[in-house]
């Protein structure tokens, strides 16, 4: 199973958008991540935005040269394991929520 039928089996209820160049998905009526060619974007809120972008695989999105502190791309080798998919599927759904 790709990276996108992972990702829409594991989200809670969610609305499909094309953007990003991918699939975002709202949830709750805010956007919390989108599949896109590189692997994940991901919302995490600037509260958690310095935690998560040190981790391997991660990196800031810089969308037209401009860096965001809430967002992160994780890279698809990152998200093989079920288990890590989720806890960032996790991290994209509170911060949309927290944004609502």
């Amino acid at each position: 199973m790709g990276l996108l039928e992972r990702v829409r089996a594991a989200l809670p209820p969610a609305e499909e958008k094309r953007m990003f160049g991918g699939v975002a998905f709202m949830v709750d009526g805010a956007l919390a991540c989108s599949v896109g060619p590189r692997g994940l974007l991901v919302r995490t809120g600037p509260e958690r935005f310095a935690e998560l972008v040190a981790r391997a695989g991660v990196e800031s999105m810089v969308m037209k040269g401009r860096t965001s502190r809430g967002w992160v791309d994780v890279h698809a080798s990152v998200l093989e394991d079920d288990a890590e998919l989720r806890a960032w599927l996790d991290v994209g759904v509170a911060a949309a929520r927290a944004a609502r």
